[in-house]
């Protein structure tokens, strides 16, 4: 007992030192940019050389690179859930299951090494917002087609049977029983993965990220300014002078994702309420 007790507060000191080191990282990071915060700062492009004016480019990139991945993802990602579910006796099941695992283990270098020979190159797509969306898309998938499958296996077994008792088909089953009974866990998986992607530096950064662009996206094939690659490129290529604007960005991009995270939870708490 004294044992258990011992490696017990020995894992919550631990435990605790690390999120009070996350927290104070946080901290610093959000209060060190929102100082450079402004109306200017968030609705006007970078100017002098990325020595002033805003992120509003790399704001909406962003927006749109991710909003492209989840609709991408998202339906791909709940359709392999369910199959993944719903066929796990299926021989196609266990490989596909199998495939979702190893996805889930790959650095993200890697996906944007394949996107860039995949899309931009083969297919022709280039630097450009649709290459860097389907490569984005491709990183979320194993996380919300993982999600979906749990929360389908974590439903009660009594409410397929019933709804197979009152005479439904398997795929109304499925799409008017158990996608429903399941849906807030299906939403908190992809808040989860759109966290994940609004971060990702490497994949876009191969695909469909630019330096700086003078005019926003006409349509899926011109490239982007996205905030994770805006920030890679003011640290990598300027020094002091534009220091202010990575700090800046950062700030705002770390609240952006506990933003995200913080509905995510609450969804899940509403869930588990």
């Amino acid at each position: 007992m004294k044992k258990d007790r011992s490696i017990s507060i020995l894992l919550r000191i631990l435990s605790y030192s690390i999120s009070s080191l996350i927290f104070v990282f946080l901290v610093i990071v959000i209060f060190d940019g929102a100082k450079y915060f402004s109306t200017e700062f968030f609705t006007s492009y970078p100017t002098d050389g990325m020595k002033s004016g805003g992120i509003f480019p790399a704001i909406l990139g962003s927006f749109y690179m991710i909003l492209l991945s989840l609709i991408f993802s998202v339906p791909l990602g709940i359709i392999t859930g369910v199959f993944l579910a719903e066929f796990s006796e299926n021989k196609l099941s266990k490989i596909i299951d199998m495939s979702i695992t190893s996805l889930s283990g790959i650095p993200s270098i890697v996906f944007g090494l394949f996107g860039l020979s995949l899309f931009s190159i083969t297919f022709g797509f280039g630097t450009s917002l649709i290459a860097g969306a389907l490569t984005l898309s491709l990183m979320t998938l194993p996380v919300i087609s993982s999600a979906t499958a749990e929360a389908i296996r974590a439903l009660p077994i009594e409410l397929k049977e019933s709804a197979y008792a009152l005479g439904l088909k398997r795929n109304e089953v499925i799409f008017k029983v158990i996608l429903p009974a399941a849906r807030k866990r299906i939403i908190t998986a992809s808040l989860i993965g759109f966290g994940r992607s609004i971060g990702e530096t490497a994949p876009i950064l191969l695909t469909g990220a630019v330096f700086y662009s003078t005019s926003l996206p006409k349509n899926i094939f011109s490239p982007v300014m996205t905030l994770p690659t805006h920030i890679y490129y003011l640290v990598a290529a300027y020094g002091e002078s534009a220091k202010w604007m990575a700090k800046g960005t950062a700030s705002f991009l770390m609240i952006f994702v506990l933003a995200i995270y913080l509905i995510t939870f609450l969804v899940g708490g509403r869930r588990n309420g």
